[in-house]
């Protein structure tokens, strides 16, 4: 199950996705925690992984609000993307009159790696895809299963993410777009707006 939380900071979106056993995991963190901890609350889900798909102020900002929230849950990122978290010109923080660095203790991450969450067919596998252009460390997560792909801001529904960004990159994101658009019918959870056929 795929619980939106949208209207965050710059209108992004916060993502609970949920197995039938309860096991979840929490995509970015633009929507302060409060809300989500009561849905989780409410709903009886167990929270293993917050996962980053980049580090702009947006989707980072509530970061540390999350991880009181759920102390238990592994936090999650791209390796590419830790230079950017500790920049507060680069994670866009300085932009709002902060000098923030969002360096908390990663697990890091690597193209190909999988995310695993158990339900009551064995598990749930979510395969990160690098997709480098509107940051270095962009990553989506994909389901073969249920041809889901949380794509950060890499791909909108109509659209994609700025390239004229500190560690962004036109041809980086040229390269990523022709990458995800081989992933046909599969069904795309943006970190702005609303969801879309690919």
């Amino acid at each position: 199950m795929i619980k939106i939380f949208d209207g965050g900071l710059l209108d992004s979106n916060t993502y609970v996705y949920s197995t039938d056993t309860g096991h979840a995991m929490i995509i970015d963190f633009g929507v302060t925690a409060d809300e989500v901890k009561k849905y989780v609350e409410m709903s009886g889900l167990a929270v293993e992984y917050l996962v980053l798909t980049h580090g702009h102020y947006d989707h980072i900002n509530y970061i540390g609000d999350y991880q009181k929230a759920f102390p238990s849950a592994r936090v999650l990122c791209h390796e590419n993307e830790i230079e950017l978290i500790r920049d507060p010109e680069g994670n866009l923080s300085l932009f709002f009159g902060l000098r923030n660095s969002y360096d908390i203790g990663y697990q890091l991450l690597k193209d190909g790696d999988t995310i695993s969450l158990e339900n009551s067919g064995g598990r749930v596998d979510f395969t990160v895809i690098l997709a480098p252009g509107h940051t270095r460390g962009c990553m989506c997560l994909y389901n073969e299963d249920e041809k889901i792909m949380f794509t950060g801001d890499v791909l909108f529904a109509n659209g994609y993410g700025r390239v004229d960004l500190k560690y962004a990159s036109p041809s980086d994101m040229a390269t990523s777009l022709r990458k995800l658009y081989t992933y046909e019918g599969v069904k795309i959870y943006p970190g702005h707006g609303g969801s879309a056929i690919i």
